[in-house]
């Protein structure tokens, strides 16, 4: 769609961003444009702060100028419009004009616990993915067989930022420290009602597809093993801790690979359409 195209009118439930052409709905307004959409968790009301890279990409990237209409999301699932009100060095104040939850934001949370694969472009790559199908919080495993057993925090904060402005969400995935996991498993065992699974390689009898298994539960659980798969032991503490074995695909999958499809495959049934 041209971004010469006039404001149309919509309703609020038909407010949506795609990208790298916005369509962006503000209530019933839409607004037609190609543009960057900012993060920031500074905000003040009436008043919203970009802070060094975001500053820098607004200002010296993009050219924005006082006055200029901007818009941003928070990482807790809101759109904001506004303008640019005052741009001072590494810092650029935003006024706030309107303020709408995003449509994409699921009633339900969508637990991945990965033990990260060996090269970091994976774990990335994985990352990225995961936030653009959807994911509410990710955390890395350290397992027995694990290749990996050190994360950048920092870079992966990046780049979930990134995928979720490039995926018009405005949820960002919390990402937690890597845990060791049995830490993981005992912390866990305090919430017996969510739906728990684990999916591996081994043969079990019990092990059924995960398409069949997720039930209309509103927190989700699964854990994806290593490259060499979970340990019999762990396995058998999973089990013990309330995760039930399922299965993702007949072939054998990578980490990021099985990760994704078990992502997809709760989105599907949780979030249908």
């Amino acid at each position: 769609m041209s971004s010469r195209k006039g404001p149309q009118a919509c309703s609020v439930a038909e407010l949506f961003v795609i990208t790298p052409a916005k369509v962006i709905c503000f209530g019933r307004m839409t607004y037609f444009c190609f543009m960057n959409v900012f993060y920031t968790r500074e905000i003040e009301p009436p008043y919203a702060f970009l802070n060094t890279v975001e500053a820098r990409h607004a200002v010296r990237v993009l050219r924005k100028r006082v006055g200029d209409e901007v818009y941003w999301v928070d990482g807790e699932g809101y759109f904001y419009r506004g303008r640019i009100e005052a741009i001072e060095k590494e810092r650029v104040r935003l006024r706030m004009l309107s303020r709408e939850p995003s449509p994409l934001n699921p009633e339900f949370k969508l637990h991945l616990a990965v033990a990260p694969p060996k090269n970091a472009a994976r774990l990335e790559w994985l990352l990225e993915k995961a936030t653009e199908v959807g994911v509410h919080r990710i955390t890395p495993l350290l397992c027995a067989r694990s290749e990996r057993r050190r994360i950048r925090p920092e870079r992966l904060q990046k780049i979930l930022i990134s995928a979720m402005k490039q995926s018009g969400r405005a949820l960002l995935p919390i990402l937690d420290e890597m845990q060791p996991f049995g830490k993981f498993l005992e912390e866990l065992s305090a919430f017996p009602a969510v739906d728990k699974f684990v999916a591996h390689c081994m043969p079990d009898e019990e092990k059924q597809p995960l398409s069949k298994c997720i039930r209309d539960e509103r927190e989700i659980y699964v854990l994806i093993g290593p490259e060499g798969d979970f340990t019999t032991e762990e396995i058998q503490a999973a089990r013990l801790t309330g995760f039930r074995p399922v299965s993702l695909s007949p072939a054998r999958l990578r980490i990021e690979t099985a990760a994704l499809t078990a992502l997809i495959i709760a989105n599907q049934i949780l979030r249908p359409g």
